[in-house]
């Protein structure tokens, strides 16, 4: 009647583990691969959610400029456009410093979740005329 609970990791080596499971794979690597995923018409709503999410354990030019030019495609509305700027925002916390132009160019829902990660984390970061 009660069955053992199995544990909510998953195992690097598990075949159909997710692409950011796997150890062998380098930073440089996982960052291709979780864009994408985001790239990817095929991909399930979620997996794409999941890869944004995700890329925010990830900083180089690469993946920023990803994620600014997702969130630019996703007109800086979508969830998508919400996830990819939280971890924009969170890459920008953790390195002391942003992209002064791409700032400026946020709007909507996607300058909300970046000001309110570099205000929650690194509010030295925010322009002074950042409410």
């Amino acid at each position: 009647m009660f069955k053992k609970k199995q544990p909510d990791t998953v195992n690097a080596s598990t075949p159909g583990a997710p692409v950011w499971a796997e150890p062998e794979i380098s930073d440089d690597e996982r960052a291709v691969l979780l864009v994408g995923i985001i790239d990817n018409p095929d991909a399930r709503e979620d997996e794409k959610y999941d890869a944004a999410s995700d890329l925010e354990f990830l900083s180089n030019p690469f993946v920023e400029s990803s994620l600014a030019r997702i969130i630019r495609a996703e007109d800086f509305r979508s969830v998508l456009a919400q996830l990819c700027a939280e971890s924009l925002g969170g890459i920008w916390a953790r390195a002391g410093r942003v992209d002064p132009a791409f700032m400026a160019e946020l709007r909507g829902p996607a300058k909300d979740e970046v000001f309110g990660i570099l205000g929650a984390r690194a509010p030295h970061l925010l322009p002074p005329s950042a409410p």
